[in-house]
């Protein structure tokens, strides 16, 4: 998952202590039974950011793998991220005396950008619903909160298949593996799994040519439906061999990994080359996922949590179109 740069823990940990703060000052003021103001103690916050940890785990399996290969922190005020695209330029000039004609030569550059949004959603608690919960010696109801982390973690997760075309800044949109114009595509025309090992192998060698066919000489990471992966993996690639389709596959050197993914379509595969130098691109991210309390003027106001994250996936080709993203379906 993304890591907090120090800006972006400070930006956190000062909207939860002015939180605590004007709390604080806001119970001074307080008539019993006409209100209360709680401040959030630490040990809640640590559940609260815990609970959201695990639920990033289990649901963002592309954007987490994305995120830990190459990740870009940008600020809040970078509405767009642009990246360069550089044309080829140069030439060598060879001689035996070591004479060079001097001849330069400028590159043309093009700049592509992607438009950082702001996911948020929003828990809600009463006052009298926090009294009881403080009555009780209890704590905040990570639960309910918890459901909002869900929901904000599940769009990231389809950003970073599916993009966001309804986010549009100048021609500039957001594009996922599924949907980026310059990955290389191709059709297996299978039902992965009611396949056969050898069609397995087909598939994944198409996958991997369309990879070198735009220069991805690297090993590739490839993505598939959990379900898919999960039959290669309980299946003998033929009857009576010693290995299960999902290790013979593991068996070609290109393959760098596979890795199972529950929101990937069942029969796609998602080729990445080179994943951990970023040529295929990266995750921007102005603020990893975390929450904040939302300020309380009056006694009786609402306790309302917000889930946010200002994220997207910045998938790129070269001067020429050349990508390191393959993608195959059934048809």
């Amino acid at each position: 998952m993304l890591l907090f740069t120090p800006e972006q823990q400070a930006a956190v940990n000062a909207a939860r202590a002015g939180f605590n703060a004007s709390q604080t000052a806001l119970a001074s003021q307080v008539v019993a039974l006409i209100g209360n103001a709680a401040p959030i103690p630490l040990d809640a916050w640590r559940r609260v950011d815990t609970r959201g940890a695990m639920i990033q785990r289990d649901v963002l399996q592309v954007f987490n793998r994305l995120s830990a290969a190459n990740s870009t922190p940008v600020g809040v005020g970078d509405i767009v991220s642009f990246y360069p695209q550089i044309s080829d330029s140069g030439e060598v000039h060879v001689s035996m005396d070591g004479r060079s004609e001097g001849k330069a030569d400028q590159a043309n550059v093009k700049y592509a950008g992607t438009p950082v949004p702001v996911f948020d959603s929003y828990a809600r608690m009463g006052w009298r619903q926090m009294e009881v919960i403080r009555k009780g010696g209890g704590l905040i109801d990570t639960e309910t909160i918890a459901n909002h982390q869900r929901k904000v973690a599940e769009k990231l997760e389809d950003v970073a298949l599916n993009g966001l075309s309804s986010i549009a800044v100048n021609g500039n949109t957001i594009y996922g593996l599924r949907t980026f114009p310059q990955r290389n595509t191709a059709t297996h025309g299978l039902t992965l799994a009611s396949s056969t090992g050898a069609q397995w192998l087909a598939a994944f060698a198409s996958l991997l040519n369309q990879l070198i066919g735009d220069n991805a000489y690297g090993r590739a990471t490839v993505f598939l439906n959990y379900g898919d992966w999960l039959y290669a993996s309980i299946n003998e690639f033929v009857a009576g061999y010693p290995k299960t389709i999902l290790q013979r596959l593991q068996e070609i050197q290109q393959i760098a990994e596979i890795v199972p993914c529950s929101k990937i379509p069942a029969n796609e595969l998602i080729g990445v080359a080179n994943l951990a130098t970023g040529d295929w691109g990266t995750m921007l991210s102005a603020m990893p996922l975390t929450t904040r309390p939302k300020a309380r003027a009056n006694p009786e106001d609402d306790y309302v949590f917000g889930v946010l994250a200002m994220a997207a996936p910045q998938l790129r080709s070269d001067y020429d179109g050349r990508s390191q993203i393959a993608h195959a379906t059934a048809s």
